[in-house]
């Protein structure tokens, strides 16, 4: 009873699998880590109805699909890798990638005698390996495979980290699912000691939870939105490139970058973000789901301005607008208030937006001798 719930269970993920690796194959958003994560759910739903196969005893009737698929999880090593790469880096597949499934061909090749025998040959193997220990050669593979899977499952890991810590945004999710996915396979290597009589519960195990986390970047890839491994760094110099220049091969569509610009000035407009003085590109690029090099092209293009600039000046405008009616209140408060993080950056950057100090300002305004300034 509970060997065919568990049939049923991978089967409805298996159909699961199927599901989402059409709809990632046909997404045109991080076209290239959706295609090759499709890829790799759909060899695992093969791979979840081969454990069926194996679990109903379907073997006994159709032996010759014996080995047929059994290699499919050193495969997945390099799919995790490449997909990870293609969500990091602007770097296109090339013949050389290949490369990552070296032991999953090697291994294809050490086994064509066995899958080349007869259905009476593989029944026979299958039997022998049910009732006794395993041959030397299904031995090593069975370690093979985790330590595959574990190696790539830390290079990923990494590449992601070096990722995060050069300021990219956007990814913290799949730095929870690689963890998870480590997390797995030191389980694996826990589980290889359990004996023998138990190794099918531990085939189980572990094909649910990689199904789980394989799944669910499967749906978080959807929902993330477009994002380049090649960052741009955020400019921080009063006097910024020529527009459109600076990002070269990488230069937004007209269309998008005018959707963007639109969608960003109502979110600043609306939500008033500048009055936090904390407030980083990361997290304005989260709020509103624009990828932060996105946010810092849009901006160079519109205004020949940086981030920290842009929103300054937004500081500067909402100062200026509460030292008409405040009366005597505070300057640095009001500072404070709009955004500014110290009593000198304030001092320094509205001179350099106004012309004036706050003091001279203030004054001027009342008496209606100056204007106030107005964003582009």
């Amino acid at each position: 009873m509970l060997s065919h719930t568990i049939s049923l269970l991978f089967f409805a993920a298996a159909m699961q699998g199927v599901f989402l690796a059409v709809t990632l194959g046909l997404q045109r958003r991080n076209s290239q880590a959706n295609h090759i994560l499709a890829i790799w759910i759909g060899l695992l739903s093969l791979d979840l109805l081969q454990q069926i196969y194996y679990i109903e005893a379907l073997y006994n009737a159709f032996p010759q699909l014996i080995s047929l698929i059994n290699l499919l999880p050193l495969t997945y090593g390099g799919f995790l890798f490449l997909y990870v790469r293609s969500l990091t880096q602007t770097k296109p597949l090339a013949r050389k990638d290949f490369l990552h499934f070296t032991f999953f061909f090697l291994g294809l090749l050490a086994n064509i005698p066995l899958i080349l025998q007869s259905g009476d040959e593989k029944l026979e193997l299958i039997t022998h390996v049910m009732k006794d220990r395993p041959p030397l050669g299904i031995s090593i593979f069975s370690l093979i495979m985790p330590l595959v899977a574990s190696v790539y499952a830390w290079l990923s890991y990494k590449l992601l980290l070096r990722h995060l810590q050069a300021g990219n945004i956007g990814l913290g999710w799949l730095r929870v699912m690689l963890f998870l996915n480590m997390a797995i396979w030191v389980l694996v290597w826990l589980l290889i000691f359990i004996p023998h009589d138990l190794h099918r519960l531990n085939n189980i195990i572990i094909y649910s939870l990689v199904s789980l986390v394989i799944y669910l970047m499967g749906y978080f890839s959807l929902r993330q939105p477009d994002i380049t491994a090649a960052e741009k760094n955020i400019a921080t110099s009063n006097s910024p490139e020529k527009p459109g220049l600076k990002y070269g091969d990488n230069r937004l569509p007209d269309e998008l970058r005018e959707n963007i610009w639109i969608e960003l000035e109502k979110y600043i407009g609306n939500q008033m973000p500048w009055r936090a003085s904390n407030l980083s590109l990361a997290q304005l690029a989260e709020n509103t789901g624009i990828a932060s090099h996105h946010i810092s092209q849009v901006l160079n293009d519109h205004l020949g301005l940086s981030f920290n600039d842009y929103l300054n000046q937004y500081r500067v405008k909402d100062v200026c607008a509460q030292l008409a009616t405040a009366g005597n209140q505070n300057l640095l408060d009001i500072a404070l208030a709009c955004g500014f993080s110290s009593k000198s950056s304030f001092n320094a950057i509205f001179k350099k937006h106004t012309g004036h100090t706050p003091s001279e300002y203030r004054k001027a305004v009342q008496f209606q001798q100056i204007v106030r300034p107005e964003l582009e």
